[in-house]
């Protein structure tokens, strides 16, 4: 009978400074483990703790060891903070989309960069009290000289990543619960562009990349952003309905929303004369044969076969509008501007709160601040006499 599993082998370097690890594979699963081999300066003591942690695991697997069910009271006891990090990131992988787990990485990369700079890169995960992360995350802040924004964002992924330790019975209370964000003021990063500035945006786009311009206004008239955009295939769009359908797979909340087209943006879908190409086409897809030879005004942002990625979109609005006509607006503040437009055309706030996919009002207040006017212009006229 073939065995389910291969024998555990060492990984080494000549250079202490590169990472160790053990590896096997488990019912065709590759499994690595360090235990704090990479601790070890010394290299002939390293590889002898290596080897000895060679002889263990074979004779565990032997045993009838399943490693894709964690013993949390053998394999964890020993765990570092950092070690702890890695396990958690990969548990939560299959769970999170490309992005978020971009910034969850980057979010370990800084802690364990701060853990060196802290003297605690041999803290044990068990040992962990809410003191060592407070340190751990303020040393965060001054090294990558984090705005109270980043530091509110980046204290919001260590979080769920150490919820993610308690899940599998690691820790048994989450040590960064209890500290407190940061006061950040007003979000300004967003601020939509002036009547102005839309002229000349509208300008630039339509002469020098016209096929782009329908990829703009669909942020600002559907408040979809600009990511689930890129991922629209012709055959979520509804013509006929008036609408455009977007499965959980490429939505932030991945949850089925379906968003409504008003007229203007509907005339420009059907001079797009979708109903000419594929269904599995894009519809601000690519029809480049080379990727790496830059975006073509008749060959991108139109249907396609090829999904163009998000840094597209951006590195052309920079080229168009922040470096060409030196406007410096984000391209996702053409949703908030979208926002404001509605309120002040009388469009309450529920509905842009179902369009916008938010789960609750007070995250739809973040992208239209000029309801506030709105409202205190209400209270001014409408308030009745004493």
């Amino acid at each position: 009978m073939k065995s389910i599993y291969t024998i555990p082998k060492l990984v080494k370097y000549d250079d202490v400074s590169k990472p160790w690890f053990v590896f096997f594979r488990y019912s065709g699963k590759l499994f690595r483990y360090k235990y704090g081999i990479n601790y070890i300066a010394n290299l002939k003591k390293r590889e002898a703790e290596a080897n000895i942690i060679c002889d263990a695991l074979l004779q565990k697997l032997k045993e009838g060891w399943n490693p894709n069910v964690p013993d949390v009271v053998n394999n964890f006891s020993s765990l570092t903070f950092s070690e702890a990090l890695d396990f958690a990131i990969e548990k939560k992988t299959p769970n999170l989309g490309s992005k978020t787990l971009c910034g969850y990485k980057s979010t370990v990369k800084f802690i364990k960069e701060a853990l060196k700079a802290t003297n605690m890169t041999k803290l044990l995960v068990a040992d962990t009290k809410r003191i060592h992360i407070k340190l751990i995350i303020e040393k965060t802040k001054e090294q990558r000289k984090w705005s109270n924004k980043s530091f509110n964002k980046n204290l919001g992924y260590l979080k769920a990543i150490l919820s993610e330790l308690m899940q599998w019975d690691i820790i048994e209370n989450n040590p960064a619960h209890g500290i407190k964000s940061l006061k950040v003021g007003e979000i300004t990063a967003f601020t939509p562009a002036t009547d102005e500035e839309v002229k000349l945006i509208k300008e630039k786009i339509l002469a020098e990349f016209p096929s782009f311009y329908v990829y703009i206004i669909s942020i600002f008239h559907t408040g979809i952003r600009p990511e689930e955009l890129l991922h629209i295939k012709l055959k979520m769009i509804d013509l006929k309905k008036s609408q455009i359908i977007l499965p959980p797979e490429i939505t932030k909340t991945d949850i089925e929303r379906i968003v409504p087209l008003n007229p203007f943006l509907k005339n420009y879908f059907e001079e797009m004369k979708l109903s000419d190409y594929p269904d599995e086409y894009f519809v601000f897809g690519s029809k480049r044969e080379f990727t790496n030879r830059g975006l073509k005004k008749d060959l991108d942002f139109i249907p396609g076969p090829r999904r163009l990625n998000r840094d597209c979109a951006s590195k052309l609005w920079r080229k168009l509008i922040i470096d060409g006509l030196k406007i410096n607006v984000n391209m996702y503040s053409l949703k908030h501007l979208g926002a404001n437009k509605k309120i002040l055309a009388g469009v309450e706030l529920d509905a842009l709160r179902e369009l916008y996919g938010h789960t609750s009002k007070m995250m739809t207040l973040r992208y239209a601040k000029v309801v506030k006017e709105v409202n205190r212009n209400q209270i001014m006229e409408k308030s009745p006499d004493f």
